[in-house]
Formats: C-alpha cells, structure tokens, sequence
C-alpha cells in the first residue's frame, strides 16, 4: 500500500487593488464596492484600502452584481491587451455579498489578527 500527502493549501490572502499586478500568482481575496455592472462583469472599488489611495479594477464573473453591493470576492488575476493596452482583470470564482458589513469593524478586525500572528511567530 502507498500513502499519498497531499499538500495544505492556505487561503487566498486579502490583497488590495492597487498591489494587483499581471504578475500576481493564486488566488486573491479582495472586497470592494461594484461600481458599474453588467451580466459577466463588473467594475469593483477596493474597500480595504484608504480612500484616497483606492483603485478599481474589472472583474469577470458568472451572473450580475448588483451596484452599489458591497461583496467579497475571490479568484485570479489576468491581464488583458487590447487597442488602448494593458489592463487587469480579476476572474472570479466566488462573489459573496457582504452589504451589511461594516468595513470599519471588519478592517479592525484583520488588524487584530495580523498583530496576534505577527506576535505568534515571533
């Protein structure tokens, strides 16, 4: 008999917008506010960075979502060319939404778990 080990995979980390580059490998977690939507896209803000340093960025997933949802969203990112040039995508492949979340309390509370990791590993 043979035994198999399979390797753990760790969850997709939260990740701002403005950190996605085409470069970006495995899944990502972001959760941000839809802008604009269409049945298979959307435009989402990022709502886990400050304000004044949020991006947007196009995301293709199955269905609509519905403007001015807030939704946690998780998938890969790809890069487009065309015309214009060279964009980003996010190709989704879960949108949960999260309308009645309260960021401020959500953002303290990934705060709070990044201090108890950091003092874990020390």
């Amino acid at each position: 008999m043979t035994e198999k080990t399979f390797k753990i995979k760790s969850a997709a980390p939260w990740t701002k917008v403005r950190s996605l580059t085409a470069d970006t490998e495995g899944p990502v977690r972001i959760l941000g506010l839809v802008i604009e939507s269409m049945p298979g896209n959307a435009i989402v803000q990022d709502l886990l960075d400050d304000i004044d340093k949020a991006k947007s960025v196009r995301v293709i997933v199955e269905g609509e979502l519905i403007p001015e949802h807030k939704y946690i969203l998780i998938g890969n990112v790809t890069e487009k060319k065309d015309d214009s040039g060279k964009s980003l995508l996010l190709n989704a492949t879960l949108a949960h939404d999260v309308t009645k979340l309260d960021v401020r309390r959500f953002r303290d509370a990934l705060d709070l778990e990044e201090r108890v990791h950091s003092h874990l590993v020390k």
